[in-house]
This record gives structure tokens, sequence and C-alpha cells, in this order.
């Protein structure tokens, strides 16, 4: 596995239209979420928690973006969520399985 690069990373939000803000007074137990203005997609992450679990979560709501949650109807919320959440979990262990340690 190659280095992660702040480069490319701000090329693929840019190219996708995503803004990533870290906000205060989030509360303690939102670590993030995102949203749709029309135009661009916001992500904002909570400075309480970890640059760990910011990471996380900004993986997380990336890839709410990327599978298009945002048309998901309400009653389905919860199942968006277990979606992601299995996305993680599968990435997390094939790069464990290649010796990638976060």
């Amino acid at each position: 596995m190659g280095e992660f690069d702040i480069g490319d990373f701000n090329e693929f939000c840019s190219i996708h239209g995503i803004c990533i803000n870290i906000k205060k007074n989030l509360g303690s137990s939102i670590k993030g979420f995102c949203y749709y203005d029309g135009e661009s997609y916001h992500v904002f992450l909570n400075n309480r928690f970890s640059g760990s679990q910011l990471k996380i979560t900004t993986i997380h709501e990336i890839i709410h973006i990327m599978k298009d949650h945002f048309s998901c109807d309400p009653k389905y919320i919860s199942k968006c969520e277990i979606e992601v959440d299995r996305i993680i979990e599968d990435y997390h262990l094939k790069f464990n399985l290649l010796g990638y340690n976060a």
C-alpha cells in the first residue's frame, strides 16, 4: 500500500464537490454528518473526537455521498447506516489482511 497523499484526497473531494469542515460545539454524541445543498456535499466533523475517529467519520460520510443516500427514504435511514458500516468493516478487514495498519 502506498502512503496517503492529502493532495489526492483534496483532488477527490474537489472533483466530487465535497467540502470537509471541522466544527466545534456539535455535542458529545455526534461524530459528524453530511448534507447536500443542491450544488455541493458538506461533511461536518466534530472536533471533540480524536484524529483517528475523524478519519473514520470522514470515510463514513463520504460513503453516504458515493452511495447517494440523500435520496434514501427517511424510513430506510437505518438501512443506509448499516450499509455504510458493512462497507467500512469489509474494507477494514481487507486492508488488515494486506498488512495495512491505519
